[in-house]
């Protein structure tokens, strides 16, 4: 539940207060089409705030560019408040109605079927749920949520308030801070891609000594592989977000509070800044650095260093304008070629094949 008194006295440097009663509850948070009266309903164009007019609501929270469609006299809605942009207020809002730990309660606090190592540390509050496997000399941090199948191996560390959903695997050693949300199918520890290829031919193996540390509200999507480092570290840095189906390769290093949208890649011992932000299916190669503030867009490969930040696409790589003018002009090569096989025939030379 969340009270407008909430909004005006926790939240008031994000949302400002319009008009109503700030003893108005909302239990739920709805689409405007769906309102009811005891929603929060978030609104960012008119045709939004017609709906949620029609169908009221206990606390409305509009987009500031339309606030002024909204009057003390409307009687549709419990409190009104304005926000600069929608998203920061869901970002702030929604999770008061975010139940994901009731997910991991109704086993109780501890499954039978769980495995805990005797040498393991479970902090206070922890949750673990069925044929989970906790090892040894492993620290679970208070208020915990371990999923169904999670694998924890020995050594490993798992900040406060740190959220497992089923099937994720934290291998050997590695650590996770604190608030962080992994998903399920993750795979945090694995083995690096390494090999050495002598006169036989066969590739021999590297043994992969290090581990990966995971900074303070880093969330990892789905299906994701974070490989743990040969001799030191791959870091996800505080504040990162994966989203599913990402590839970190062995000794990497992401910077702090970066977006790495599905399918990105990178293969092993590339360093990348703080802020780095990429479209999806991206590709970025090993051994390089990249720096602080640079956005790639959709399906770009980075094979060389980036030193000076800024938004590049395409591959090879350019600076993202020098990029969509190559892919105008791509749309036009059938008829460049076109043009230019008619000039060679008007200067009687042969035409390109």
């Amino acid at each position: 539940m969340l009270n407008a008194r909430t909004v005006q006295g926790s939240h008031g440097d994000v949302f400002t207060y319009l008009h109503g009663e700030l003893d108005a509850a909302a239990t739920h948070c709805h689409m405007p089409c769906d309102a009811g009266p005891n929603s929060l309903v978030f609104v960012s164009d008119q045709a939004q705030l017609a709906n949620a007019r029609e169908r009221g609501a206990a606390i409305l929270v509009v987009q500031r560019d339309i606030a002024d469609q909204l009057d003390a006299t409307d009687a549709a809605f419990g409190c009104s408040f304005s926000v600069k942009t929608v998203s920061m207020g869901m970002a702030v809002l929604l999770k008061y109605f975010d139940r994901k730990r009731e997910r991991f309660t109704q086993w109780g606090e501890r499954h039978p079927t769980a495995i805990v190592h005797a040498s393991a540390s479970i902090g206070r509050g922890v949750l673990l749920g069925p044929y989970c496997v906790i090892g040894a000399n492993a620290i679970i941090g208070d208020g915990c949520c371990i999923g169904s199948h999670v694998v924890v191996e020995n050594d490993a560390r798992l900040g406060p308030n740190t959220l497992l959903h089923p099937h994720v695997f934290v291998g050997a050693g590695c650590e996770l801070g604190r608030d962080c949300e992994v998903h399920p199918h993750t795979s945090i520890g694995s083995d690096g891609f390494g090999y050495a290829v002598g006169s036989s031919r066969r590739p021999q193996k590297l043994s992969h000594l290090g581990n990966v540390r995971i900074g303070d509200e880093v969330e990892i999507g789905s299906n994701c592989a974070i490989d743990r480092a040969t001799l030191s570290s791959t870091y996800v840095r505080s504040g990162a977000k994966l989203d599913n189906l990402c590839h970190i390769a062995h000794n990497c290093d992401l910077g702090e509070d970066g977006f790495y949208t599905a399918g990105f890649m990178m293969a092993g011992s590339t360093t990348i800044g703080r802020r780095f932000m990429t479209g999806g299916n991206s590709v970025v190669s090993a051994h390089l650095k990249l720096a602080d503030d640079v956005v790639l867009a959709g399906r770009s490969t980075v094979t060389s260093d980036v030193p000076v930040s800024g938004h590049y696409g395409g591959y090879p790589l350019q600076p993202l304008k020098d990029f969509m003018r190559t892919l105008a002009a791509l749309g036009q090569l059938t008829e460049i070629r076109r043009n230019l096989n008619r000039v060679l025939k008007h200067l009687q030379l042969p035409e390109r094949p």
